[in-house]
């Protein structure tokens, strides 16, 4: 960011994610997207995340800390460790850059992002993106959860959900800490270019009267490809104009294998992890974006991609895509894990083109609320309030404790 920029205003801002950037997700794309748009708008922007799991680092990421994959709560996602040689370059280099603020996202994911964070000891917005599955609501792994959620909330100026599903497990009232909603942000520009564009070669084309279904994403439980899977004989009985793209990867691929070997099986299409690029390009060529994940879902960023790219979602109605698919698009939800009624709904659309037409109408617009155009602002008097002095967590405000002002400037000067 230019000096010019600094003196009207812009802001350093050091988003800290705990997730592989090179890994597809929700997360990473609002990030992404998020530091995009504000240094557009004249904003300075550091993403801190851990190396790459598969060793290719992204352009513009501070990559610190080594990470490795695991899985909880039927998903996977990475933990990582940053060293304290490599850790203090960094936070060296970004005090010396001048942050003035952190966003930290997902702040229960250990143990690289908790690290940067403490050792920058900076005024804090903090988003909590995971919505955690109904039974992790009891138990050690929910107390556990709890007790760091209560950690970062008393310890951040402002605080972010993208959709009202994770309050349940954060209770930020019971620290009295209030949590804005804000759904994530994302550049819809590509997905409408994509829906925009020429559809596929003419000697790829559907046939007259075909209809053809896409699924995208993670080949794990969470996901629900098992339950799509299981919904397919029945849609390619009821429909035969319905073709299925399966594109992504994950454990549940010898599912997907099987299915290959069933039951119109010639009408199913396997795409190995697309790029961006060539996922999008199958979501905006579809008619139908099957969207079945159980459970954990915040928000729906899937869903407004489709929707912007003239894609049509069908979506399990777990608690975060309950909030994009509102007024007409609550017909375009069904029961998670519901194989019947995902099957029921899919098939009902497919015969019928002017319904399709009427919701995929209703769903572009819907989209663009989402947009960044729209959302972007709003963080930005997010960071603002929160760098107002009346905003300083009561037990951040005494001398030289991390993350007060005070320690700060002190770790600044020393």
């Amino acid at each position: 960011m230019t000096r010019d920029a600094r003196k009207s205003g812009g802001l350093r801002i050091v988003q800290i994610c705990p997730y592989d950037m090179a890994r597809p997700g929700g997360v990473q794309t609002h990030v992404r997207d998020l530091a995009a748009w504000l240094a557009g708008e004249g904003h300075a922007v550091r993403i801190v995340a851990p190396e790459p799991v598969e060793g290719v680092r992204q352009p513009g990421i501070d990559h610190c800390g080594r990470a490795r994959r695991v899985k909880l709560f039927g998903t996977g996602f990475e933990i990582s460790f940053a060293g304290r040689a490599h850790r203090r370059r960094l936070v060296a280099e970004l005090r010396d850059w001048g942050a003035d603020l952190v966003h930290l996202h997902t702040p229960w994911t250990p143990l690289m992002a908790w690290q940067v964070w403490r050792d920058l000891a900076l005024p804090t917005v903090t988003t909590f993106h995971a919505t955690l599955p109904d039974a992790s609501a009891r138990g050690l792994a929910a107390r556990a959860l709890r007790l760091a959620a209560r950690h970062f909330l008393l310890r951040s100026r402002a605080v972010i959900v993208p959709s009202p599903t994770p309050l349940a497990h954060l209770r930020p009232e019971a620290v009295g800490v209030a949590a804005q909603v804000l759904p994530p942000s994302i550049d819809l520009a590509p997905w409408r270019a994509a829906g925009e564009a020429p559809s596929q070669p003419a000697g790829e084309r559907l046939g007259e009267g075909e209809i053809s279904l896409v699924f995208l994403g993670r080949f794990e439980a969470r996901k629900g490809l098992d339950v799509l899977l299981d919904a397919w004989p029945e849609i390619a009985a009821r429909a035969s104009g319905v073709r299925l793209t399966v594109a992504g990867g994950g454990p549940m691929e010898p599912l997907l294998r099987s299915a290959l070997q069933g039951p119109a099986g010639d009408r199913l299409t396997f795409v190995p992890t697309p790029d961006a690029a060539t996922a999008r390009r199958l979501v905006a060529d579809a008619d139908l974006l099957a969207a079945p994940s159980r459970y954990g879902e915040s928000f729906g960023l899937v869903l407004i991609e489709a929707m912007a790219a003239g894609t049509l979602p069908v979506a399990a109605a777990n608690a975060g895509y309950r909030t994009v698919l509102t007024g007409p698009g609550a017909d375009l939800l069904v029961p998670p894990g519901d194989a019947g009624a995902l099957a029921g709904r899919i098939v009902a659309l497919a015969r019928d083109a002017a319904a399709r037409a009427a919701l995929t109408d209703w769903a572009a617009a819907h989209a663009t609320t989402f947009g960044i155009a729209a959302t972007g602002p709003r963080f930005v008097e997010v960071y603002r309030r929160a760098l107002a002095p009346d905003q300083v967590p009561p037990d951040r405000a005494l001398k030289g404790q991390p993350g007060s002002v005070a320690s700060a400037r002190s770790k600044r000067e020393g």
